[in-house]
């Protein structure tokens, strides 16, 4: 329990007038708790059920979607305007998940076409080579929203161009169009390239025991007819029953990234087949490159995935994040926003600092804080799809650690293209396919030209707009009256215009003599801008997140660092989950309105 009286530290004190005050909401009608499943209607019950019917031959089935995004943005609107939590963090998120319910849901009714365009990499019983020559994916037949990027229509395994069909015969898959290179009869094929061979033997083991091409070829023959499934792109299952349907649309529905998808987000490892060489295809492991130019990793190995996970990016966020929160709830400034000066002064050890290396600390602190928070929140859910019964039986393919991949790039992005580097590549790209649907639908119907600068400062601008749009709703629906919702879209805008300003000095006004200069010098140049803007800019955003008493989540269930006696708090405390904590029970007035508060 919180120490008593005088011993009662700000946070904990805090934290107990925000649950009784959301407590007195809940009671006076003018908040409600978050409620399961309620307020995820409109989220995951809604679109999926409308895509689940097929309406691909139905125009006017298909007209109705405006039906289906009218109450789905109703209800979300509904969640922003009035839902709350007495969990620090789920207050935050129900305006969050409010306003990416919109965003999403005219991503997938209006801007895409998924029955039409979408398909996604699933596992069958594999077919009879008669009716498996008959039924051959064509992608050529499938169209996407994206334009080719980075390589993610569909190719080799190897990187290469090249997919191998049964007969061994290699097929060109640039544009997706198939072009017969080198078809010769398996008969006549008895010696294997150098690429080709170190793709077996690195995708296949058993492979490497052969000590000749023919030995090789004997064995994938072998393999072949003993392969129960392959794999395949599905597309929308129309004449499928309900249930492939419903799984179909649920995937979708949630594949933010769209992993396993035609619509992958490029800054993401490619998704393909695997090849199929002599019949025999290729496992999950051949599907390289596994590792994107944005620094996004995936490992195709539970092994190996559940170790790079916990050691790599759970412990070391864990760690990181529990040592800010020790911080952030000894100063006032975290607890209440910037106004704490009338209702809490500066401990010794932070009064004594001058007014800009208290700055640059709550800044760094705030980054630090954010950044091992979502770092933490994405890797443990990875590792919980993976791992955690029922849910690798239940999601069967889309819980394997090929679909899912790394949660940020690589940290060279922001050095070597500076702020543009750090919003467009390094920090997290959850919202990017929901973010960049807009223009594409613009450019898809001839509004914009593709790749032209109006469409490319439209979109940089819409991805900004949409991203305020989030952290505003957020701020909104905290339990604190004091947030200023207004304050998260000024910081994108400066973030969008701070973007803007390096591109433009880098490639107009300073481009020859930066291009003279050493590779480390530029990446230091584009390192400070990048720091020093988010320095001079962040304090918007952070603000804010202090008035809404976002920091007062407990993110971490047993404190170390308080464990260890380290830090100025005066809670030590060293288990943080109290009651309030978890999830509670709420009845309500009618059954609708009764759930389980989040």
């Amino acid at each position: 329990m919180a120490q008593q009286d005088t011993d009662l530290d700000i946070a904990s004190a805090y934290r107990e007038i925000y649950r009784a005050k959301f407590q007195d909401d809940v009671r006076t009608g003018v908040k409600k708790p978050f409620l399961v499943p309620l307020y995820l209607l409109s989220y995951w019950v809604i679109p999926v059920v409308y895509l689940a019917i097929p309406h691909k031959n139905r125009p006017r089935l298909y007209q109705a979607r405006w039906l289906f995004l009218a109450l789905t943005v109703t209800l979300n609107v509904y969640t922003i305007l009035n839902v709350s939590s007495h969990n620090f963090a789920s207050a935050y998120g129900a305006g969050l998940i409010g306003s990416w319910g919109i965003v999403w849901n005219f991503t997938l009714l209006v801007w895409t076409k998924p029955q039409w365009e979408a398909k996604r990499v699933d596992i069958r019983r594999k077919e009879k080579p008669q009716d498996a020559e008959r039924t051959r994916d064509d992608e050529s037949g499938v169209s996407a929203p994206f334009p080719p990027e980075n390589g993610h229509t569909a190719h080799s395994a190897s990187a290469t161009g090249l997919e191998l069909n049964g007969n061994g015969s290699a097929h060109n898959r640039k544009e997706g169009k198939a072009h017969a290179v080198s078809p010769k009869p398996a008969s006549e094929q008895t010696e294997l390239s150098d690429e080709l061979r170190k793709i077996l033997l690195d995708a296949v083991p058993s492979l490497r025991k052969c000590e000749s091409d023919d030995e090789i070829l004997v064995e994938l023959k072998k393999l072949a007819a003993e392969q129960e499934f392959e794999y395949y792109w599905q597309e929308y299952p129309a004449d499928a029953s309900l249930w492939t349907r419903l799984d179909w649309a649920f995937d979708i529905a949630n594949a933010f990234r769209m992993t396993g998808w035609n619509w992958a987000i490029p800054c993401l490892p490619p998704y393909h087949l695997p090849p199929t060489i002599h019949g025999y295809q290729l496992p999950l492991s051949a599907t390289g490159p596994h590792h994107s130019k944005q620094g996004y990793t995936r490992q195709v190995s539970l092994r190996s995935f559940f170790l790079t996970r916990l050691f790599r990016d759970i412990v070391p966020a864990y760690l990181v994040v529990d040592f800010c929160a020790v911080h952030m709830t000894a100063d006032p400034y975290f607890v209440l926003g910037p106004e704490h000066a009338d209702l809490a002064p500066l401990p010794p050890h932070l009064s004594s600092l001058s007014p800009l290396t208290l700055s640059a600390y709550r800044t760094a602190l705030s980054f630090l804080g954010t950044l091992s928070a979502l770092q933490l929140v994405f890797s443990f859910g990875a590792l919980a799809l993976a791992f955690l019964p029922p849910l690798p039986r239940i999601l069967r393919l889309r819980a394997h650690p090929w679909h899912l991949p790394s949660a940020v790039g690589s940290f060279a992005q922001v050095l070597d293209r500076g702020l543009p580097g750090f919003w467009g590549s390094w920090w997290h790209q959850t919202f990017r396919f929901g973010f960049a649907a807009p223009s594409r639908w613009l450019a898809r119907r001839r509004r914009l030209r593709p790749g032209s600068p109006a469409h490319r400062l439209l979109a940089f601008a819409l991805a900004f707009v949409q991203s305020g749009f989030l952290h505003a709703s957020g701020s909104y629906s905290t339990v604190p009256p004091r947030s200023r919702w207004w304050l998260p879209p000024l910081f994108f805008a400066l973030a969008a215009v701070g973007s803007a300003l390096q591109t433009w000095l880098a490639r107009r006004v300073l481009a020859p003599p930066i291009r003279r200069m050493p590779r480390w010098i530029r990446r230091l140049g584009n390192l400070a801008f990048a720091l020093a803007w988010m320095w001079a800019t962040g304090w918007v955003l952070v603000d804010d997140f202090g008035r809404c008493g976002l920091w007062l989540f407990e993110p971490v269930p047993v404190s170390v660092f308080r464990w260890l006696g380290y830090g100025p708090t005066r809670d030590r405390r060293v288990w943080r989950y109290e009651r309030d904590f978890w999830p509670k029970w709420y009845w309500g007035k009618h059954w609708w309105d009764s759930g389980l508060g989040i």
